[in-house]
């Protein structure tokens, strides 16, 4: 697939008066990514991957914009193809750089993910209304664990004992995942590439990337969280009013769990392709990791058994 051209670009930037220096960003997985100037990112939906997430940000992001959301504004959203045969949108550049791109301070840790908490409680409080006429928002998908484990181990991703001791983890996940839990409004992608940071110390400057943007589950926006990071974003959330039930900890759990075996049988799964993503060869050093913990009481009931 051919990337625009530099004189597209400039034709299609001054039809907003916009000039100055344009130079390529890291591609991303849905568009080709370019700086404009100091302030701008204009954002090209690469075709073979789909045109839907930029429509679902054309809707989502006003309304995030409008509830205060850390996020960048947008400028512009163009599906007319007259100025180049594709898709585009124009942001505000967000401060900072992506998470996935930091080496961080392992210590600077729990302060950004509380921060991370409380701006996701801010989504699920504060977007109400979304106007979304033709109906370009996304819908939810859970992955069941309990279906994904059948499928792993049918595929030969995982060995009997392994699927032997998560089945019976899904046992005792079984009461949240048949919970039915409150409908948010979700920004559904909350990986360490969409999460935006300054450094120095490490804080959150902004979320961006709305094209998963819908209704759903609140659990949503904590699976793809590393889920040793899940508890001091959970702190965090339940103290900016975001609702948490009783079976709470155990449905992102089970959103983690079926995420990951999912992934794991993806053919079109390509680390390469997202680098971002939370790698599913990943989750055993993670859940390690999180059982090390000294973890609030309501992780216990929900926690798998200990190998020995």
């Amino acid at each position: 697939m051919k990337a625009p051209t530099a004189d597209e670009i400039a034709t299609l930037l001054a039809k907003y008066g916009m000039h100055g220096d344009v130079r390529p960003l890291r591609d991303g997985y849905i568009n080709w990514v370019f700086a404009v100037g100091g302030a701008h990112v204009l954002r090209i939906n690469k075709p073979h991957r789909g045109e839907e997430d930029s429509y679902t940000e054309a809707v989502a992001v006003p309304a995030a914009v409008a509830a205060g959301i850390r996020t960048p504004k947008l400028i512009a959203f163009d599906d007319s193809r007259s100025e180049i045969p594709y898709v585009y949108t124009i942001y505000e550049r967000a401060e900072g750089v992506a998470l996935a791109e930091v080496r961080a301070d392992q210590r600077e840790l729990p302060v950004l993910y509380r921060e991370l908490g409380a701006e996701i409680a801010n989504c699920h409080t504060r977007i109400t209304v979304v106007e979304d006429p033709n109906g370009w928002l996304d819908k939810p998908y859970f992955c069941d664990p309990r279906t994904e484990l059948e499928t792993a181990r049918s595929e030969l991703k995982i060995e009997l004992v392994t699927y032997d001791w998560i089945a019976k983890w899904n046992e005792r996940l079984a009461p949240a995942i048949e919970a039915e839990g409150e409908t948010v409004f979700v920004h559904n992608d909350l990986h360490a590439g969409n999460t935006m940071v300054t450094e120095g110390p490490l804080r959150l400057s902004a979320l961006i990337d709305w094209g998963d943007a819908c209704w759903g589950d609140p659990a949503l926006d904590m699976e793809r969280v590393p889920i040793w990071a899940t508890p001091w974003l959970l702190e965090a959330y339940h103290g900016a009013t975001g609702s948490v039930d009783d079976v709470f900890v155990g449905r992102v759990l089970a959103h983690v769990l079926g995420t990951t075996l999912y992934k794991a049988c993806d053919p079109e799964f390509d680390p390469t392709d997202q680098p971002w993503h939370p790698f599913p060869n990943a989750f055993a050093f993670n859940l390690v990791r999180l059982m090390r913990m000294e973890l609030p009481p309501e992780w216990h009931d929900w926690l798998p058994d200990a190998p020995i």
